[in-house]
């Protein structure tokens, strides 16, 4: 079982690796559409004025970089805390290395 000292740790290192990812990724996909698109991207696209296909893609690129980036950038983080640690980081332990332990 993980002490606090560790689950703090994990929430430092997971939750900064998580945050780095997800303002890369959204600079990425904002220069990505500028450069598809030749505009910026909508500012709010709930904004009535915005058309919903604008709002749609801007939507769902935005969400799926986002959340791709974040997802990747938390594995590599977890590898690297095996690795520092010797075990997984708390509250990722798979069912059959919990099962083995007990």
């Amino acid at each position: 079982m993980a002490g606090p000292a560790s689950k703090m740790g994990w929430k430092v290192v997971g939750g900064a690796a998580t945050a780095l990812a997800g303002t890369a990724a959204s600079r990425g996909v904002t220069a990505a559409y500028r450069k598809i698109r030749k505009s910026d991207p909508p500012v709010n696209p709930a904004d009535p004025e915005t058309a919903w296909a604008e709002a749609i893609a801007w939507a769902a690129l935005s969400g799926l970089a986002i959340g791709l980036g974040r997802l990747a950038a938390e594995r590599v983080a977890a590898r690297g805390w095996v690795r520092a640690t010797g075990s997984p980081p708390p509250g990722m332990l798979r069912p059959e290395i919990s099962a083995s332990e007990n």
